[in-house]
């Protein structure tokens, strides 16, 4: 039986955070819209994500399956909003899970600890960013009780 768990991103984990959203890039956005520059983590993610581990605000998740980084969450906590009624909400940035242990629950537990964080800071909610013709992407997060809130329509020129 494979052991799964989750730990908060380090410095040690830099190259497998590269890899990971190297491969969100590709897989998602790479195929769902062509306006992404999917090489952008090639050249900026690693400093990208030396600032997320000190960010207060940010929560980088990394999951190991096996004791191997086989994904990632990235998410932020919003300050409180007026017109939310002065509550906080939590976004997920980015989560990807390795193809090969899709279906493990990995993904699941990344989402999980996410909330949990989010919780203990007063957020209200979690919002994640999905697009329209990812179809696994949006089954995944229904299954987990996110329900579709808005419709983004947009013109490329």
């Amino acid at each position: 039986m494979p052991s799964i768990h989750v730990d908060i991103a380090q410095a040690d984990d830099l190259d497998d955070l590269v890899r990971l959203e190297t491969g969100l890039f590709t897989e998602d956005a790479g195929e769902h819209d062509a306006l992404v520059d999917i090489r952008w983590p090639e050249r900026h993610a690693r400093e990208d994500f030396i600032r997320l581990l000190s960010n207060e605000s940010a929560l980088v998740l990394v999951a190991r399956y096996d004791d191997k980084v086989a994904g990632h969450l990235v998410g932020y906590l919003g300050a409180p909003a007026p017109t939310r009624f002065d509550r906080r909400t939590a976004e997920i940035r980015s989560l990807y899970v390795d193809e090969s242990v899709r279906s493990s629950g990995v993904g699941q537990m990344l989402v999980r600890d996410f909330e949990a964080w989010a919780r203990d800071r007063a957020a209200a909610a979690v919002s994640v960013t999905a697009y329209t013709a990812n179809g696994s992407a949006r089954a995944f997060y229904e299954k987990l009780g996110f329900t579709e809130q808005s419709v983004v329509l947009r013109s490329v020129l």
